[in-house]
């Protein structure tokens, strides 16, 4: 400090011993009187230098001056305050004022050359100080300010610098996906479109452009409705408009042209993209190549008729080999009886009353034949059968009468137990009797190649529980293994040489349409039994039956 104001002085233009004394004496006392402020500056603020330098330079300058004006520059000591606050701070600032005011007081307020101020000067010296005050205030004010400002800018830069980054990050990132999506769009097997909110394409991925053989410009300009076929096209339009008034989803199935003319079949759909206000922004869409699923439908639809026409055909077949087998029973009876009734009018002398008993008895099994052809056509034709009170017991008695001789023939027996007091069932007696027989007859060939053992087929008839009766028919023949025992209930499937395995079908299917069962299972020590269920009924004037 006393380096600075040695400086000053010896430079401010005091040439005579007088001055220097006196600027020595000035020195002397602002280096005393600002010790104790700039030894505290000192511990707190590193801008004390500053200070005492700007106060330096305003009263070297001042005292120069008066040497050409005399009045003093005052104003070089408050512009020493501003400097000092706006570059060393509050501290600094303060300090200056300390100083500015000791050197005012002590040089330019009367008595000068000593800190006694008089009366008159004394509003001029606070005057003064509060003017400095202010203005030191003012300048670490505004110095504050512009620090924080400087800050908030260093810091919006920074930010505005991190945000930039984030953008161009997020722009990087953005530009990844759209390029991730159009390869996506790419590599996916379809034909992907999307239109603008009025209907106009303007996006279509490569594969749509070249199944097409167009320009993206000219699928722009409506190229995709002229590859539609001509029969196609104003359905298309149509169907479009509508969904666009609408904002519904779009589809349909149409004929597209190829870049190499054919055409081919195509399944459309289009979904709206909405705004949160339900406003459509967008259109995207896909095209399917459907024509082999066509092809199939075609095919399939071919394959259909001719099934149909092959199970028409079958049901012909199976019908005509229906009636062959059931009417060839009561057929080779009619011929059996003719020729007895041959043979007993041959007699001498003709025995009359066995030819009207054979003859009675070829009408009856003609009439049969008429039944069992009426029974198999209602059965085909799903009509509902007779339905009667019927007795099965009496069903067993007629037949064992009819098939006896056959079985006679055959030397086989044939044995029943009926059940005393069986329930009546409701159903149609002749295919209930169709039921006996084939499955009696089928017991008989069973037989056939059975040389020893118990040849008897024994049929029986019980009530197991008060809903239902039970008829089963047991041979001892070769038997059944589990799985012929329910095959032999398929149409055509026979273990018979001779047989055409339609007997046992027809017998499921009118028992199972009198609401009944019938199965197979094997017989101890050999053979097997058929048997068959049929629900009960209340009987007529509300008798049990």
């Amino acid at each position: 400090m006393n380096r600075w104001l040695k400086f000053a002085f010896s430079h401010a233009g005091f040439g005579n011993p007088r001055d220097v004394d006196v600027a020595e004496s000035a020195r002397g006392v602002l280096a005393h009187g600002a010790r104790t402020v700039l030894k505290q500056a000192r511990a707190t603020d590193g801008g004390w230098g500053l200070a005492a330098l700007w106060v330096t330079v305003a009263l070297v300058s001042s005292l120069w001056l008066q040497h050409f004006f005399p009045y003093p520059f005052l104003f070089l000591f408050l512009g020493a305050v501003i400097a000092s606050a706006w570059m060393g701070g509050p501290l600094a600032g303060a300090l200056s004022v300390v100083l500015s005011t000791l050197c005012v007081e002590y040089f330019f307020v009367p008595p000068y050359y000593s800190f006694t101020v008089s009366a008159t000067a004394q509003s001029y010296l606070v005057a003064f100080a509060v003017c400095a005050s202010v203005a030191c205030w003012l300048s670490a004010t505004k110095r504050a300010s512009e620090a924080v400002m400087r800050q908030a800018r260093r810091d919006l830069e920074v930010r505005v610098a991190e945000r930039t980054a984030e953008i161009n990050a997020s722009n990087r990132e953005l530009r990844e996906r759209e390029r991730e999506l159009h390869v996506l769009t790419e590599v996916i097997p379809q034909q992907i479109w999307s239109g603008t909110p009025d209907g106009a394409i303007d996006y279509c991925n490569q594969r749509l452009l070249d199944y097409v053989g167009l320009s993206m410009d000219e699928m722009r300009r409506a190229g995709f409705l002229a590859t539609l076929h001509p029969e196609d096209r104003d359905g298309f339009r149509q169907r479009w408009q509508a969904a666009l008034s609408s904002g519904q989803p779009f589809e349909g199935e149409w004929r597209v042209r190829g870049a190499e003319g054919r055409y081919r079949v195509f399944f459309s759909r289009s979904v709206p993209l909405r705004r949160v206000d339900g406003r459509v922004i967008r259109w995207y869409g896909t095209n399917t190549d459907i024509e082999e699923h066509k092809k199939a439908e075609r095919d399939l639809m071919r394959t259909q008729a001719n099934l149909a026409h092959l199970s028409r055909a079958f049901t012909m077949s199976a019908l005509t080999t229906s009636i062959a087998h059931e009417i060839n029973q009561p057929l080779t009876a009619v011929v059996a009886h003719g020729y007895a009734c041959l043979g007993w009018l041959d007699a001498t002398p003709p025995d009359l009353a066995r030819a009207r008993q054979t003859t009675e008895r070829i009408i009856a099994e003609g009439t049969r034949a008429g039944d069992i052809i009426d029974g198999i056509r209602a059965l085909f034709k799903r009509r509902e059968p007779t339905r009667d009170w019927v007795d099965m017991n009496d069903v067993v008695r007629d037949l064992t009468v009819l098939l006896r001789e056959e079985a006679t023939r055959r030397g086989i027996s044939i044995q029943t137990d009926l059940w005393s007091g069986l329930p009546l069932v409701r159903g149609d007696r002749v295919q209930l009797q169709q039921v006996v027989l084939n499955l009696v007859m089928n017991g008989l060939d069973a037989m056939d190649d059975v040389a020893s053992g118990l040849r008897t087929v024994r049929i029986s008839t019980c009530a197991p529980s008060a809903a239902e009766i039970l008829v089963r028919v047991e041979d001892g023949g070769v038997g059944l293994t589990p799985e012929t025992a329910e095959r032999i209930f398929e149409p055509f499937y026979t273990t018979k040489p001779q047989g055409i395995g339609m007997g046992l079908a027809i017998s499921r299917s009118i028992v199972e349409a009198h609401e009944g069962r019938l199965w197979a299972a094997p017989s101890a020590p050999q053979g097997a039994v058929l048997q068959f269920t049929l629900p009960l009924l209340t009987a007529p004037d509300g008798d049990d039956a």
